[in-house]
């Protein structure tokens, strides 16, 4: 996935898709990432959900963060490990 695909808010997976109905991701505007929980049926969405912070957005990759039972959970990941969600027909 390209940078530009990212801050135009693709839907996309970490890593490759693992199982149907495997959650993806979007980055918005705001700032955050957001997490599509999806149906193992048909691939629809049914939770959308935040998931992280973006506090940086570089050449080559990104790095946000969350809390996890009170700590920071810092995470770096490059656009070149993220795959773009397609539709299945």
């Amino acid at each position: 996935m390209t940078k530009e695909q990212f801050l135009n808010g693709t839907q996309f997976y970490v890593g490759s898709k693992k199982y149907k109905g495997d959650s993806t991701y979007s980055f918005s505007s705001v700032g955050s990432i957001s997490r599509q929980s999806r149906s193992s049926v048909d691939n629809r969405i049914v939770l959308e959900d935040y998931e992280c912070n973006v506090v940086k957005i570089g050449r080559v990759g990104f790095e946000g963060f969350t809390f996890v039972m009170g700590k920071k959970v810092v995470v770096k990941i490059r656009f070149e490990d993220l795959v773009e969600f397609k539709e299945e027909a």
